[in-house]
């Protein structure tokens, strides 16, 4: 029996209890079940530790939103199943290969990016000959309408695909086009535009293992060139290393002062960064970005990226709201990174950026009031930009 079999054999079993008690070092919450509420399966509970109390006890949570209030990211069990097998943090562990039969794909929305994608290409390949033997693999890049059309370099193995959309359907949508031919157990979302460490596969692929329901995201480093450097991303410049906001930064949440914050050292890696705590104007979505993130093929089909949001935007931020929103929890992989080329901008100038971010914004805002288990509500708006 596999090690997260071992875990999870009997965690539905026990999910039918109308009594609940659940104790996280010196942290108790007792709860009565009602019938709706004791068909829970017990990992949702876990995900909810400190819900409910006082003041959210009286209704179970509808929306987007109210799953984000309820929601710890307490990946407690994580850490102890690398605990168990001797790696300490699963944050920091260098972990070895573990076999993969079920095989990893990885997909690149890729959108002007003419400029940077073979050496991507290049590091992917790299990356997919550091996993276990036998482990299938492959790389769907999704030609968003680019003109002239992606071409892709001779030398790449089979595995490397393209296929190519009729017209723009942007970021969100050309994930979900590239999720639909996905063939394997695991999905690695990155931008066409970023590089893998060799052991970036490996390192996400083991994690993904220990658990279910885990998005396994790792920092950049922003690069000037396209020239993947022989060592470790040097990622201190990373938002989830370290930022600072200025006032009038757009966004849900405004900024009235200066404010540096430092995510993963503030939350000690994510755990504490539940039931929608603010650092400044962030929170736990903000820290899964489009440029890499790992997870379950069959919960990001459940989920889907927003196709409506068009152009630059946090279509990446709405896609970890729902999936945190279903119980996932966001579990940094901080032995491995990813390079960031700098390359001209997909979106025009500022002014372009500025009004698609906008009206994206405005979208998010009106996905969190969804229903976590229903598909997205399109959402259409006057002035969109094109």
């Amino acid at each position: 029996m596999t090690l997260r079999a071992s875990l999870l054999k009997h965690a539905d079993d026990i999910a039918s209890a109308r009594l609940l008690l659940l104790s996280r070092a010196d942290r108790f919450v007792f709860a009565t079940l009602d019938d709706g509420e004791a068909d829970q399966p017990i990992a949702t509970w876990a995900a909810m530790l400190g819900w409910p109390d006082g003041g959210r006890a009286a209704r179970w949570p509808t929306t987007i939103l109210d799953h984000l209030e309820a929601r710890s990211n307490d990946y407690v069990l994580v850490d102890l199943a690398a605990t168990a097998l001797g790696l300490g943090s699963v944050a920091h562990a260098e972990m070895p290969p573990v076999p993969a039969p079920g095989g990893v794909s990885v997909i690149l929305p890729a959108f002007g990016v003419h400029d940077v994608l073979a050496p991507v290409l290049d590091a992917i390949v790299e990356c997919a000959s550091h996993l276990p033997p036998a482990t299938p693999w492959e790389c769907i890049v999704v030609d968003d309408a680019n003109e002239p059309a992606l071409q892709l370099p001779s030398s790449l193995p089979p595995e490397i695909s393209v296929i190519r959309t009729d017209v723009r359907i942007h970021c969100g949508g050309a994930r979900n086009a590239g999720l639909r031919r996905a063939r394997y157990e695991i999905v690695a979302f990155c931008d066409a535009d970023t590089a893998l460490q060799p052991n970036y596969l490996t390192q996400h692929l083991a994690r993904q293992k220990l658990a279910p329901k885990l998005i396994t995201v790792s920092c950049r480093e922003y690069l000037t060139s396209p020239v993947v450097p022989a060592r470790p991303a040097r990622t201190g410049d990373d938002t989830r290393v370290r930022a600072r906001y200025s006032p009038g930064r757009p966004g849900l949440v405004p900024v009235t002062t200066e404010i540096e914050v430092r995510p993963l050292q503030e939350t000690r890696e994510f755990r504490d960064f539940g039931y929608s705590r603010l650092l400044g104007p962030i929170d736990l979505p903000f820290m899964v970005k489009g440029n890499n993130l790992v997870l379950e093929t069959q919960l990001a089909r459940e989920i889907l990226f927003p196709p409506d949001f068009v152009g630059w935007g946090p279509e990446d931020v709405c896609f970890a709201a729902k999936a945190i929103a279903r119980g996932a929890f966001v579990v940094p992989v901080l032995a491995t990174g990813v390079f960031h080329f700098d390359h001209p901008p997909r979106s025009g100038g500022r002014e372009q950026r500025d009004a698609e971010l906008a009206a994206n914004l405005r979208r998010y805002e009106r996905h969190l009031r969804e229903d976590p288990e229903g598909p997205w509500v399109h959402t259409a708006l006057a002035g969109d930009v094109r």
